[in-house]
């Protein structure tokens, strides 16, 4: 018979394990669903998994878990003191609207304050659940199963890897399951716990096949799949229900695509490789642009005129003389183009290079496109190499146009039924500014400093009576690349800046370790979950420059944010005089000996015991000022790159008060997790503070470092943002 103590022990391990199975179902959600904040759901599970565990009475535990729900809400939705009157009235006006919700069965409407309410409730019972089922009834098999069909649907239906959260749910339920079989086997025949050592000669051999076995998993070569992945199968298989190329509402496969007749509906990912490039660094390639928009998607006005050449692309962007260019070249090597049967280029391409004889290209300056022929049919090359002179946009020149209009009509164009909120709207954003280029660049920062998020399942089609993106605007506020291009094409418009839709590839992976060219530059491996769109706008004194308004994407061109060209002459003959340092006059040559000698002679008055008295008072007071400065030392240091940062307006100064700005928050307890972006770490701290200082900060940082933008002009902003984040931090 299994004695109580060691029955206990048995059941907590076992316990122990099913709270371990349980996480690896709470981890992933934080990259397969709008979850945040994981974290804090994992430490309610600890907490109700250990109250469970100690067995005390109902009376004691519920209590303390109900209290730990409340404290979880509380850090996530309410800023008054934890359970103050304040605090109380805003949970109960909470209750009570969601009740009503219920009543009226508005499941949609509920808040994420209730949603999150439900779901740790859902916790609480799954702890008690669990522990009936592997530290009463030891039976954790079915769990066990369960957890790995959830880990595997993941994998193979989302984005999220299950590659090591498998590894750990196989050696997590082979423990569990060893442990069971020996408490089963224990109790059949009546036995009592063995000794220390007979038992470690039982585990030791459980220990060794699950470490051999997961060893040997994790290293072994794995055989490519003999199945494909099902989700390209099933959308390649379900035409007429929404999936594949071509317009109306459902999932759709991700990829290069002619008909942007009806935009909307969510897409899965497909990892199959289009082409590889050779670049001199991350570049958008683009296939083509379309310039009007039917209140549901992109069509084209008038389709252009093709010209013959043999190679010459320098009709497609013509820049002035104002563009700074660099002369440079890039090499595309194509894998599975699947539909795209044109050429992809980036910007600044100036000519195309083909092996094969015979190949001509059909270049059409108003679309972009760029259709490689052989004998009068379109034959897309295996590889070809792009000439290219990469601009450098002149932001101060794109400044001076203070007008609007001068282009084409078909770039203003927009259609009859656009709701007056939408032009409204775009007013509002531009009325502090007075060129054209600061006005496309407020439309451009508009959605990632007022809450819209980037969803490429969940994402709303417009009915009817309803306009693509007005609906994204101010209903839904989630989508992909398409929702933000056009919505920032369509704002640019209704402010008369002429602008249109262009689309293609971003950058691509880069590949590490592999060798697909023969040249010394940057390799990527570019897939259909890379085609993307975005705004090209008009500046008449430079040409069509390109902007990313798509949250979570940098804009890759080069801007130079230098004087304008006509005022550089003017500023070289220009010099300040530096005035001369005065001389300091030398002590006389008796009055430094004077002074050494009276200290000398004042240091040797100094009885011995005294010295000694001096000296331990010294290194008591030097231990206690280390001992404050360890202390104080985030404190110190705030002191002193706050300093830095008001007196100098460079990068390296911001990049480092915003690097000492995460390790302080990391000291708080707010860590960067791996895989996060600081967009998404941001947001976590507004919402943990109660602000969005973090997110302003943010956004300036982005465009120091990844745009190379100058921050002169928000010198003051940055420095004020840093200084309330660190004051609240240090407080």
């Amino acid at each position: 018979m299994l004695n109580g103590k060691a029955g206990e022990w048995i059941s907590i391990v076992l316990y122990g394990g099913s709270m371990l199975l349980l996480l690896e179902w709470i981890y992933p959600l934080d990259e397969v669903t709008k979850t945040g904040y994981t974290s804090t759901f994992v430490m309610f599970i600890a907490l109700c998994f250990i109250l469970s565990a100690t067995q005390l009475a109902f009376w004691i535990v519920s209590p303390i878990k109900f209290l730990g729900l409340l404290f979880v809400l509380h850090q996530l939705f309410f800023q008054p003191s934890f359970l103050s009157k304040e605090w109380v009235s805003l949970f109960w006006d909470q209750i009570q609207l969601n009740v009503a919700f219920l009543l009226t069965a508005d499941w949609v409407s509920l808040t994420p304050f209730f949603r999150t309410l439900l779901f740790l409730i859902l916790l609480w019972m799954l702890s008690y659940l669990l522990y009936y089922w592997f530290a009463v009834r030891k039976k954790p098999f079915s769990f066990i199963l369960f957890t790995f069909v959830y880990l595997t649907v993941l994998d193979t239906f989302t984005t999220f890897d299950a590659s090591t959260a498998i590894i750990r749910a196989f050696v997590i339920g082979v423990g569990i399951m060893g442990v069971a079989y020996l408490q089963h086997l224990l109790e059949k025949e009546n036995m009592r716990m063995p000794a220390m050592k007979t038992l470690m000669m039982w585990i030791a051999p459980l220990l060794l096949v699950i470490g051999f076995s997961t060893v040997v998993g994790y290293a072994a070569p794995k055989f490519d799949p003999i199945w494909p992945d099902p989700v390209p199968f099933i959308q390649s298989t379900a035409e007429g229900s929404g999936f594949g190329d071509g317009p109306g509402a459902g999932v759709q496969k991700i990829g290069y695509g002619e008909n942007d007749e009806r935009l909307g509906g969510g897409f899965v990912q497909d990892d199959t490789t289009v082409f590889y490039a050779e670049a001199p660094g991350t570049q958008y390639w683009k296939v083509e642009t379309k310039d009007t928009y039917t209140g549901k998607g992109w069509v084209r006005s008038q389709e252009g005129q093709f010209e013959r050449t043999e190679g010459t692309l320098q009709e497609l962007q013509p820049y002035s003389d104002l563009v700074e260019l660099n002369e440079d070249y890039a090499s595309i090597q194509f894998e599975d183009p699947g539909l795209l049967d044109k050429l992809v280029y980036t910007y600044g391409a100036e000519a195309v290079t083909y092996v094969q004889d015979s190949m001509n290209f059909d270049v059409n300056a108003i679309t972009g496109e760029v259709i490689p022929v052989v004998n009068g049919e379109t034959a897309l090359p295996d590889a070809y190499r792009i000439d290219l002179q990469r601009p450098s946009f002149p932001v101060e020149d794109m400044r001076s146009v203070t007008e609007a209009g001068e282009a084409d009509d078909q770039y203003l164009q927009l259609p009859e039924g656009l709701p007056e909120r939408v032009v409204r709207l775009a007013e509002e954003i531009t009325s502090e500014h007075d060129n054209r280029y600061d006005k496309a660049k407020a439309i451009e920062e508009y959605f990632s400093t007022n809450n819209f998020i980037y969803e490429t399942q969940d994402v709303a089609v417009p009915g009817e009576d309803e306009d693509y993106v007005d609906q994204f605007l101010f209903e839904t506020k989630a989508g992909y690349c398409d929702n933000f291009s056009t919505s920032m094409v369509v704002l640019l418009r209704a402010v008369d800046i002429p602008a249109r839709w262009a689309k293609g590839f971003t950058e691509g992976e880069r590949l590490s370790g592999e060798n697909i060219f023969e040249g010394s530059k940057p390799e990527y491996e570019v897939t259909n979950n890379n085609a993307h769109s975005w705004v090209e706008v008009y500046f008449p004194n430079v040409g069509w420059v390109p902007f990313e308004p798509t949250v979570g994407f940098d804009n890759n061109s080069s801007f130079n944010y230098g004087e304008r060209q006509d005022d550089q002459l003017e500023q070289e003959d220009q010099e300040l005089e530096q005035p001369e340092t005065p001389e300091m006059p030398k002590p006389e040559e008796g009055q430094e000996q004077e002074e050494d000698d009276s200290q000398a002679a004042a240091g040797w008055s100094i009885s011995k015991p005294m010295q000694f008295t001096l000296i331990g008072a010294a290194v008591v007071l030097l231990a206690l000022v280390i001992w404050l400065i360890i202390r104080k030392r985030l404190v110190i240091m705030s002191k002193w790159k706050g300093k830095r940062l008001e007196q100098h307006a460079d990068v390296d100064t911001f990049t480092e008060g915003y690097q000492f700005l995460l390790q302080a928050l990391a000291k708080k307890g707010l860590i960067l997790k791996e895989g996060q972006t600081l967009r998404e770490y941001a947001s976590d701290v507004d919402l943990w503070f109660g602000h969005g200082e973090m997110s302003k900060l943010t956004t300036y940082y982005e465009r120091v470092i990844y745009r190379d933008e100058p921050m002169d002009e928000h010198h003051r902003e940055v420095y004020r943002l840093w200084n309330r984040l660190v004051n609240e931090i240090l407080a």
